[in-house]
């Protein structure tokens, strides 16, 4: 067995280095002339970037072993280390097994990113048309629009020379990377995720749809494995690939009863809620990785109460998740009465297996399927132990034991539901103790820009692993200086964390739900959003050709930026401002809220707002959660209905219209003291009517439509027609009593039990065949008195009559009261 006396640390930072060659290459910039005499023979066939790569190691002082290894890692026999540098070829080669399929050869600086979307196909269904191009740019969560694809013609293309962008790229992440004072494995992880995520990995004889940065992140997830498994000295498969599925989300979310005594606090404790979530799920995952003695390179994929990791096919690593499996779920019971449960899930698999990772990730998923149809089943003795008497008290919101009417932990949802819409940072712990999160010796804290260096030197003492992490924003290393603990590592997260938050007298506070509901135009009502991405499973397991790690890993990363990401800069469109400028008064609404009055735009799209305006303004939108591709969001109703299809509309933008990918919605509305919880669960029974008549819907004001307008109706077009009656009957060109009148006449032609998709298509032929309306119709209109606008709506609105509900409930709802004035 060889001997290992280089650490692991340093065989990922190898692996995580080993291609950076190819960003800098790409710059026309020159290698070191050290490595000038060298030629395919010394560093192998495809492996010139092993140059620049080695380059770039001995400029930045990371030592020869790692500038060995990156030279080398195409040709391992002639490294001063070929153990090591077969570590990182095979890791290379599985990461990449893509590769192997490629056919075309095109020029490296022609070629930008071309989105992965554009790529998916689901069995009978169309490919997106053409090819989609991602810009070359470093990743700005605040500008995530600019990241957006663009469908180019290939003939467009030719000539085309990206060394411009890549020479600015290369500046940019050379001068941060200059800044380290620690050269660690999470720090150089996060800055390549900044500035590689949207270059190509490989476009000579490849298709570049793989991101540089999820090439590199999967080959040092790999190359840390075969190290431990070599290490150790094991034969057989050298991967473990795991799979973590938190199952009771959506109850434990939502089941929280909301008595008067526990009303105050409720949009906090639902947040919280929802973050405790992800928290739980990012915590398992950290302390399994950090148990085994990796980094987060092996975390592929974190969210939604999933969790994605590669490990080393050990016995030890096989203990440490039975041991984390049971431990977790031990303290379900105890704690939540059993109403949380992870299946947890692993296949041994070896290099070329990982060729085809959908089908492994489609077999974990069946497994964690089969764990949660017997859930507890190793835990039966802790599930049915008895309690000696009935408890005296149980909480008013959860209503598990309680000695107080509101449990700590609901008291603590709340808190950190509150902690985190006010932070800055997120500090991750790899250490117990007292925080606003902890979970399994992985402790989180939230801080502001003004408190989180207090934090840190308190936490000076501590001997392990800390993270600080800056939410949303990518520009992670200027507290560099003013922080002295040199265990700590520096990156940062992205979290959907919109929240309608107002400074009160010097501090921040988040309005509640009766406050939010109250800046709705006309009836004052709450809603209630719930989305998520149809077939998920099925466009990751079967929608690529070509199912690689790292194409799945490139996938994963982009559903992320946007549930993550992009959709608080879809909720930041939706707005209100106390005192406007008397230049943009005039394009707004007022409003008498329970805050005072307030000014809204009447709609997201309509006015334009100065930027000092925007600035003070305050967003409308409550994130109460967004991972994976799940979604639930708070608000005015009319900013909800509308955010839903900014929200649907940009995802497919996205997405590159693909018609392979499609996303669902369901609305309920209430009052602003109808429960939250019980809001929620009505709006996830809409979203699950949505997918059953079809998918690719919405169901709001007891519809259910498709988005787009084709043979049918789509809720985009209806949405706007709705817009236009509002403004008519404003203007005083339409009375209350023609637009009420429609509703009637749809009622009376068209009554519907519908349950399944061929009854939904069904029933759109037969609103599109009955015409017994007409006449009525025709007779309304007479009562209209501008010709022009009696002639708009007999050629154009008689479309709308089949479907006339959604836009008769919008004006409704949006003209109800006295409250608003223009």
């Amino acid at each position: 067995m060889p001997v290992f006396y280089m650490n692991l640390e340093d065989i990922q930072l190898a692996a995580l280095l080993h291609d950076i060659g190819k960003f800098y290459q790409r710059t026309s910039s020159p290698h070191s002339d050290k490595y000038s005499g060298l030629t395919r023979s010394d560093f192998g066939e495809s492996g010139a970037h092993g140059k620049w790569s080695a380059s770039f190691v001995a400029d930045h002082g990371l030592g020869e072993d790692i500038e060995d290894l990156v030279l080398y890692h195409h040709k391992p026999s002639n490294s001063m280390n070929p153990e090591y540098a077969r570590i990182i070829r095979d890791a290379d080669h599985h990461s990449a097994s893509e590769r192997e399929k490629s056919e075309s050869k095109q020029e490296v600086k022609e070629h930008p990113l071309i989105s992965v979307f554009s790529q998916v196909r689901l069995p009978e269904r169309e490919k997106a048309e053409g090819e989609y191009y991602l810009p070359l740019r470093e990743l700005i969560p605040t500008d995530l629009k600019g990241t957006k694809p663009d469908r180019i013609k290939r003939q467009v293309m030719a000539g085309w020379n990206l060394e411009r962008e890549y020479r600015r790229l290369w500046k940019l992440f050379t001068s941060e990377v200059a800044e380290l004072k620690n050269f660690d494995v999470s720090t150089l992880h996060h800055l390549l995720k900044k500035y590689t995520s949207l270059i190509p990995s490989a476009v000579y004889m490849s298709v570049p749809d793989i991101s540089l940065f999820d090439h590199l992140k999967t080959t040092a997830a790999l190359a840390g494995c075969l190290y431990l498994h070599r290490k150790e000295g094991n034969g057989g498969k050298p991967y473990l690939i795991v799979s973590g599925d938190l199952s009771g989300i959506q109850n434990f979310i939502t089941s929280v009863k909301s008595p008067e005594e526990a009303q105050k606090g409720m949009s906090k404790r639902l947040r919280g809620r929802s973050l405790y979530i992800s928290l739980l799920t990012d915590a398992v995952a950290n302390r399994i990785i950090s148990e085994a003695g990796l980094s987060q390179p092996n975390i592929l994929f974190c969210g939604g109460g999933h969790f994605t990791i590669i490990l080393p096919n050990t016995q030890e690593v096989k203990d440490i998740l039975d041991r984390v499996s049971r431990e977790v779920n031990q303290r379900f019971i105890g704690a939540f009465n059993a109403e949380l449960y992870l299946a947890l899930s692993y296949i041994e698999v070896n290099g070329d297996e990982l060729k085809d990772f959908g089908a492994i990730m489609d077999k974990l998923a069946q497994r964690n399927l089969r764990n949660k149809r017997s859930k507890f089943r190793e835990l039966l003795n802790e599930f049915f132990t008895f309690e000696e008497e009935a408890p005296s008290q149980t909480c008013a919101v959860c209503g598990l034991p309680s000695s107080s009417t509101i449990c700590g932990s609901c008291r603590s949802h709340e808190e950190l539901g509150a902690r985190a819409a006010n932070a800055d940072y997120m500090i991750r712990v790899h250490g117990s103790m007292d925080s606003d999160f902890n979970e399994g010796g992985i402790s989180y804290f939230f801080e502001t820009e003004d408190s989180v260096v207090s934090r840190l030197d308190n936490l000076a003492d501590f001997g392990g692993r800390i993270e600080l992490l800056r939410l949303n924003s990518t520009d992670f290393l200027g507290i560099q200086d003013r922080i002295q603990n040199e265990n700590v590592s520096f990156g940062f997260t992205l979290m959907g964390n919109t929240v309608p938050v107002e400074v009160d007298g010097g501090r921040k506070r988040a309005l509640d739900f009766t406050e939010i509901s109250s800046l709705s135009i006309g009836a004052g009502k709450l809603a209630t959003l719930k989305m998520d991405v149809d077939n998920l499973g099925q466009i990751f397991s079967q929608g690529l050709e070509n199912r690689s790690i790292s194409r799945i890993s490139t996938m994963s990363s982009f559903m992320d930026l946007f549930f993550l990401g992009y959709i608080n800069q879809v909720a930041s469109e939706f707005f209100f401002i106390r005192e406007p400028c008397d230049g943009c008064r005039d394009k707004l609404m007022s409003i008498k809220s329970e805050i005072g009055t307030v000014y809204r735009p009447s709609s997201a799209s309509s006015s334009e707002i100065c930027d000092e305006c925007r600035e003070r303004s305050t967003p409308t939108i409550y994130i109460t959660y967004s991972g994976g591709d799940d979604v639930l969001v708070f608000g005015p109703y009319d900013d909800i209905i509308e955010f839903a299809g900014r929200l649907r509309n940009e995802f497919r933008e996205w997405t590159c219209e693909n018609p392979s990918i499609e996303i669902s919605a369901g609305i309920f509305m209430g009052g602003h003291k109808f429960p939250a919880g019980k809001a929620a669960e009505i709006a996830e029974k809409q979203l699950e009517l949505s997918k059953n008549l079809g998918k690719g819907k919405i169901s709001v004001f007891g519809e259910t439509v498709q988005w787009d307008t084709d043979h049918f109706m789509g809720f985009n077009e209806l949405l706007e027609f709705g817009m236009r009656l509002e403004k008519l009957q404003r203007n005083g060109k339409l009375s209350k009593n023609f637009v009420y009148s429609l509703l009637k006449l749809h009622e009376s032609s068209f009554n519907e039990d519908i349950r399944d998709f061929d009854e939904w298509v069904e029933s759109q032929e037969l609103r599109l065949r009955i015409k017994d309306y007409v006449p009525y119709y025709v007779y309304k209109l007479r009562n209209i008195s501008d010709r022009e606008i009696r002639r708009e709506l007999f050629n154009e609105g008689i479309r709308f009559i089949p479907w006339i509900r959604i836009p008769v409930s919008w004006v409704s709802l949006r003209t109800r009261n006295g409250d608003i004035h223009e």
